[in-house]
Formats: structure tokens, sequence, C-alpha cells
């Protein structure tokens, strides 16, 4: 059936499109079908927009969706903390029942705080049953997700996956089992192990090169660590390049050791670059390169990172790079008066949107409130006291500087109401039962294992340490 948003203010974030004031949205078949004033369509359902905000989903490119139901358990620990807590310990105490939970309850955080697409770097597929309820979970979410099979595992006893080529064969029965159609709302993407599990760069090259033969699109972790000794950049992504394994269809994460020859080859090659502040300046990965990807012309794009770390709300993440950058930016005249900023709201907004989609290669689809898109739509209630007196001359501003999840009232994707007046349209409480049940499982069973500060004392020395003859940080699962 069709559907008709009647009289919002549309901030499109098209230039051809623009923003219009009292406009209307024709929604067909799950797409975007018009977009003005005065739109006459008598046999759709109307929702009513007055005194909203429409505008497009929030497209987050780096989304640890299994971390979900261990929330807020990293808010005070530096990465490796993280790897020692999370990757090498909690992350094998999962069960194919607790992948399925955190999968739908964080698509559904997710679909609530308005993010209505997602790349989800799921690299805690311990095995096929894992694999299964992981797609499982975000599929019953309504969500639009790139799910992400990751080639990592934790070090196990006795793993499912023995070897890369049981994990790589699993691969290409999962991409033939779910992931046929591109158009689905949830398609495929691979993250290869960080290079420092690699033992050489063949292991790296045959993961890249699996992803390719099932058509997936790339995520990988690059470059957020230094050499341990010497405190040098470890070249993670101009290793790859110069082996040929980075391209268009690549998505670098993090990237704050890059050096400038690195940025030059990333943006020679055409690579895509998420930018996680949040997670980045917590845990000393370094400030986020914001500023380095818009001089070497690379369109940045945003991730929420780790829910096991911070909330879901990709606005948050938008708002302190944009502060950040504009810091950064002026540091040298830091007390001194001066007019005008160095980045506006308008920018950082594209940057949660339309450069989010086109990291996903999806931008012929979303990001943008454009006519033939698929109707990925928020509506936001600015007659609330949090709004009320907005400035209607710098929409995009207010959306993300003032908006936020209490001011979202409905949620589109691809045509379908997934939230309605401000509540998910899912079973959110029967969710968060089985979420708190997931949760107190995995508290269970780290107690059972010895706490979590003997797992971290014990891993940091174990796990992770500087190789002795070159100084990366290397990963051992043995």
């Amino acid at each position: 059936m069709k559907k008709l948003i009647r009289n919002a203010f549309v901030v499109s974030v098209d230039p051809a499109v623009g923003n219009i004031d009292g406009a209307d949205i024709l929604i067909d078949d799950g797409r975007i079908a018009a977009i003005g004033r005065g739109i006459d369509a008598a046999d759709a359902e109307i929702i009513d927009a007055a005194g909203h905000i429409a505008s497009p989903g929030f497209v987050d490119t780096h989304h640890h969706i299994w971390q979900s139901i261990i929330r807020g358990i990293t808010t005070d620990w530096s990465l490796g903390d993280y790897l020692a807590g999370i990757r090498m310990f909690i992350a094998r105490l999962y069960s194919p029942e607790d992948m399925y939970v955190a999968q739908l309850s964080g698509a559904l955080q997710a679909l609530h705080a308005g993010v209505t697409t997602t790349a989800d770097y799921c690299h805690n597929l311990n095995s096929p049953d894992h694999v299964e309820e992981s797609i499982r979970g975000v599929k019953d979410s309504g969500a639009r997700i790139v799910w992400c099979y990751g080639f990592n595992q934790p070090p196990l006893s006795n793993p499912a996956f023995p070897d890369f080529r049981a994990r790589a064969d699993y691969l290409v029965r999962t991409a033939r089992d779910h992931f046929t159609d591109r158009n689905a709302l949830v398609t495929l993407g691979v993250c290869p192990e960080e290079s420092g599990f690699w033992p050489d760069i063949e292991s790296g090259r045959a993961q890249f090169e699996s992803a390719r033969t099932v058509n997936a699109r790339l995520f990988w972790h690059a470059n957020s660590t230094r050499n341990a000794i010497t405190g040098t950049p470890n070249v993670d992504a101009g290793r790859a390049i110069d082996a040929g394994l980075l391209g268009p269809d690549t998505v670098l994460v993090h990237m704050n050791s890059a050096t400038a020859a690195e940025w030059r080859q990333v943006a020679d090659c055409g690579c895509h670059v998420s930018i996680t502040p949040e997670t980045e300046m917590q845990m000393n990965m370094g400030w986020p390169v914001i500023g380095q990807t818009m001089t070497h012309g690379i369109n940045p794009s945003v991730g929420i990172d780790i829910i096991s770390n911070n909330s879901a709300d990709l606005r948050f993440q938008l708002r302190l790079l944009l502060q950040a950058q504009r810091w950064a930016q002026t540091a040298d005249k830091t007390g001194v008066l001066s007019s005008g900023v160095s980045l506006s709201a308008a920018q950082a907004l594209t940057w949660g949107t339309l450069n989010g989609a086109q990291a996903l290669g999806l931008d012929h689809m979303i990001g943008s409130l454009t006519p033939g898109k698929q109707a990925d739509i928020l509506l936001h209630d600015m007659r609330g006291i949090t709004t009320a007196g907005w400035d209607r001359s710098q929409p995009e501003a207010t959306l993300l500087l003032q908006c936020g999840i209490d001011t979202l009232a409905t949620v589109l994707v691809g045509g379908k109401v997934v939230k309605s007046g401000g509540r998910l349209v899912a079973d959110e409480a029967e969710v968060c039962r089985k979420a708190e049940a997931g949760n107190a499982r995995i508290l269970d069973r780290i107690r059972d294992n010895g706490g979590l500060r003997r797992a971290l004392d014990e891993n940091l020395r174990r796990y992770i340490k500087p190789s002795d003859e070159t100084g990366r940080a290397v990963y051992s699962y043995s």
C-alpha cells in the first residue's frame, strides 16, 4: 500500500531536492515516489507529519552489534583491556542463543535511535550455529544491515572452525543460503582478521579473496595501534595496498596511526574510511582522522563501534567528531576571538547519512531523501519543550545538535513503519527480557571462569604482546 507523509519539514541531504517546509513524501512499494508540496494520493495511507522534520535514516558504518547484551562493561577500559577482556575472554563465552538475542536487541536499539542502516562487523562467529543465529537476529529486527562475516575467533580449546579453510568454506555456504538477493534488507559483507593475527601477508590475501569470491564488501580494522617498541605506525593499510588487497570495495576502520604516505595510497585506491570517535579517543587509538580524510578527498563516515562501551545514538558520535575537529582546526588560535567555524553541522549530518551510504556501496538506495531511493525516513516531532523555537534556517544543525531519541517519533525502513509514537513496533518488553537474560548468562559464565579482573591480567600477558623481532602488535591464540 502507498503511504503519504503529509506536511513535513523535509531535510533531504540531496542538493537537487534541498530542504522544503510543508512538503509531502509519497512512498510506493517501499520507495520514495515523489517529494513536494500538495501531492495528491487518495489511495495512500496518510502519516500526518505537521510539526515534524523528515530526514534520511542514519547510516552507521562500524558496529559490533553482538556486544549489545554486555552494555557498558568497557566504559573505563583501554584498547588493550578490550582485546584482553572482550575479544580473548567474553567472546568465547557466547552461545548461539546469546548471539541471536544480542543481534536482535542491538539492531532494534539502533532503529530506536534512528539508525536505519548498520554495517555489522560480526567477528564472534565461533561455530556454524553462531553464524545462523546471528543472521536470524538481525533479519528478525527489520533493520537494514550489511552483516559482515568475521574471520576472527577467540581462543577456543576445540574450535568448530579449526582453520581458515573451514571458515572460508562456511562463508561460501552462508552466502548461498542467506544472501542471494542483493536488494534485500540484510546483505553480506566480510571482515578479515586484523593484520596482527596474520602469520604472513598471504594469510590476509586469502581472507580478502574469500570475500570477493562471494561478492561481499570488505570491512577491516586498520592502523589503530602503533609499534610497541619504536612507537612508529604499523602501516597496516600501506602493506595491504602494496599487496593489492584493498580497493573501492573496502571500508577501513579507525586508521588513527596511518602515515601521510598511507593516506595518499588510500585515496588513490578508492577505499572508504569509518571513524568511531568515542572509542578511538577513550581507548588510546588516537585523534579521529576526519581531517585526514577530508584533506585527501575521502568522504568520511562514522560508526558507533561497541555498545559494550557507548550508546547506539549515532548523533552523539557525529556531534563529538564535529566539535573535536572544529577545535583541532583552530587549536593554534585557542582563546583568540574570531568569527565563524571551520565545519558546518550540515556537513556532519552528511557524514552520518549519504557518506555512510557511499561507504557501504548503497548510495543508490539510501542516504538521502531522493525519489527512487528506499523510504528509510525519520520523523522528529519538533513540538516539544526540547525543540520549541528551533531555527528553521538551519534545520540540519537542529537535527544534529538539538534533536535526540526523545524527539524521534517515527522511523520507516523500506517504507515499513518500525517505530511509531516514539515506541518500537516490535515487542520491546519481550526483547528486553531476553536481553536481560542473555546478560545474566554471560555474567554467570564470567564468574564461573575466574572473573573479569583475572581474565584481563592473564590475557594481557598471554595473548597480547609485542613481537620480539618487529615490535608490531601481535595477537596470539596459542
